[in-house]
């Protein structure tokens, strides 16, 4: 990578985790951490000083001057304000302090889009100094990758193509074809996000139960089951013209669709009895209406018919972080929001990498979706862009949820792994590292997740 774009990545980030430290140091009152965050933000400084000097002294365009240099003019005044919060000048206060932080992150984001568009021809080909584009990917690029489009992480279960060799081979193979049915590969991600929400309620001096914990867990997996279901019988046509898809087990004839309905529907109806019994009617409803966002809403409504069929598909996957605290505190609270938040900005910037990945099988399809429609280069922009949004609601969680400095570092150096890896993308035009980013979004939201739970369960 060149190394002004390395730069340029890392005084991103690092701006991204001072002004992540100094608000959550200061909302726990660790006044010691809070003292070293002045001699850090000098250090940033200096580093977005480098950039701002390489972006004149080299062949860069006029709007990554201008806002390198900006991002630099502006972190001494932010830094005043901060002072003067320091000094308690009531008239500035931190309020002002944090926005200037947010202004010079925020600056620091676009400039990186800037660049790395400058990089880049209209229609994605790379065509800076530096690039190592591959339009034809080796084979084992595709190998790295998932095969289903719709997962979080997209391998949905066991498959099998052969015919049985007994009545024992044939049993496994109808569970197996069942199975994945259920999308099982989404479900860790999931489950985890509603343990994530759960542990989050304790920041209210709720403490969790056994019971609770594992029926909701249970309710979970058996919605996402349904769900996954019903978006399998619908799909069955437009999963027939997708070489990731074809051996889906509704494709293959595996299993009936009148079956699949029935499936489904009882592992819906199991759903809400387990969660209406054994933890809360809220926590129900809120499955069931996840449940619903993604069988109906995203899966007939949005995605054959919009290119925004990601984002608005986005709250179906960021309502068990809701469903998780309700099933502890019984009520909606505001973490919790902002934890669904936080992935409901996720979402896009994860889902648009493997758009990139498959667009020929999403235009085979019939998918209109957004690499597909209106090109890669538009893609990555706004993967960036909503990994910059995702990074800003996951400190406001922060700081609302009184998290320490551990949450901040976690959520700045799984963000650097992740923006680090889009960034390739403009270097090697290919599925290998479209898969890359794909695979660092789900290592990033992974890495926060257990960030919370430390920071409510263990710390």
């Amino acid at each position: 990578m060149r190394k002004f774009t390395a730069t340029l990545i890392v005084a991103t980030l690092s701006a991204y985790l001072l002004v992540g430290l100094g608000a959550m140091t200061a909302a726990t009152e660790l006044r010691p951490v809070a003292a070293g965050h002045y001699g850090v933000a000098g250090s940033v400084w200096l580093l977005v000083g480098v950039v701002a000097f390489r972006s004149w002294a080299g062949d860069h365009t006029r709007r990554v001057r201008f806002g390198s240099t900006v991002a630099f003019a502006a972190f001494p005044v932010q830094a005043a304000l901060g002072a003067a919060t320091a000094l308690e000048i009531a008239a500035l206060g931190g309020r002002a302090h944090l926005l200037g932080g947010l202004f010079v992150f925020g600056s620091l984001l676009v400039t990186l889009v800037w660049h790395l568009d400058g990089e880049v021809g209209p229609d994605g080909s790379g065509r800076a100094m530096g690039l190592e584009i591959e339009q034809n990917p080796p084979e084992d690029a595709l190998s790295e990758g998932p095969t289903e489009p719709d997962a979080a992480a997209t391998n949905d279960g066991p498959r099998s193509d052969a015919p049985p060799e007994s009545g024992r081979a044939s049993i496994r193979d109808r569970v197996g074809a069942y199975i994945t049915l259920t999308k099982p590969r989404l479900m860790w991600l999931l489950c985890l996000l509603a343990v994530a929400g759960m542990a989050l309620a304790t920041i209210t001096g709720a403490t969790l139960e056994g019971v609770t914990v594992v029926a909701t867990l249970a309710g979970g997996v058996l919605a996402i089951g349904a769900a996954g279901t019903f978006n399998h019988v619908y799909e069955r046509e437009r999963d027939r013209r997708m070489d990731r898809t074809a051996d889906r087990p509704l494709v293959s004839d595996r299993v009936d669709p009148t079956r699949a309905l029935a499936f489904g529907a009882t592992l819906f109806v199991a759903s809400m009895a387990v969660l209406w019994a054994l933890v809360n009617p809220l926590s129900a409803a809120l499955t069931a209406v996840a449940a619903v966002y993604y069988a109906v809403v995203y899966t007939v409504v949005l995605k054959p018919s919009t290119t925004w069929n990601t984002v608005l598909g986005g709250g179906a996957g960021a309502l068990p972080a809701v469903i998780g605290w309700t099933a502890v505190t019984g009520s909606v609270g505001l973490p919790a929001v902002l934890l669904s938040a936080v992935v409901f900005c996720w979402t896009p910037a994860h889902f648009y990498n493997l758009a990139i990945a498959c667009r020929a099988d999403y235009d085979a399809a019939g998918y209109p979706m957004l690499p597909v429609e209106r090109g890669v280069a538009l893609a990555r922009r706004r993967i960036l862009y909503w990994l910059g949004a995702t990074l800003l609601v996951a400190g406001g969680l922060g700081v609302v949820a009184g998290f320490g400095p551990l949450y901040a570092v976690a959520s700045a150096v799984a963000g650097l792994g992740f923006v680090w890896t889009v960034a390739e993308q403009y270097r090697r035009d290919t599925d290998r590292a479209a898969y890359r980013s794909f695979h660092a979004s789900n290592a990033y939201l992974g890495t926060l997740l257990v960030a919370v739970l430390l920071e409510t369960v263990v710390v």
